[in-house]
This record gives C-alpha cells, sequence and structure tokens, in this order.
C-alpha cells in the first residue's frame, strides 16, 4: 500500500470506542512506513495505558466496596 493511501486510511480510522489516532499532524508529516508504524505502536501503546488505568480505577471502586473476588 501506498504511503499516501496508509496516512489516508490513518487519518480517519476509529479504535472500537471511537477514539481517532490524535497525532494528525506527524501522520501528515510523515515520509516513510516507518514512522507511520511509529505512530501506530505509540497509539497502542496509549490504549493499554487507558485500559489499564481504567481496569485499576475499577479494581479500586470493586476493592472499596469490601466484595471478594
Amino acid at each position: 500500500m501506498k504511503i499516501s493511501e496508509i496516512k489516508e486510511k490513518m487519518l480517519v480510522w476509529e479504535d472500537f470506542y471511537g477514539a481517532d489516532i490524535p497525532q494528525k499532524d506527524q501522520i501528515k508529516k510523515a515520509r516513510t512506513k516507518q514512522e507511520l508504524a511509529e505512530i501506530m505502536r505509540d497509539y497502542r501503546g496509549q490504549m493499554e495505558d487507558r485500559e489499564s488505568d481504567a481496569m485499576g480505577h475499577f479494581e479500586q471502586f470493586y476493592g472499596s466496596l469490601g466484595l471478594d473476588w
């Protein structure tokens, strides 16, 4: 796939929860597939961090209820 096509898809893509990739300027300025891959890896890390934060928040709430697992 050409870089221009990859950029086009990345700029309109939304994840499972409806969030887009926020690094729009970086996507537009990228000149190589490696740069685009790095943007995707960074976004994946952000998704993992959000999931981890959400799970921590849930576990804290669950624990505050005094319920056993």
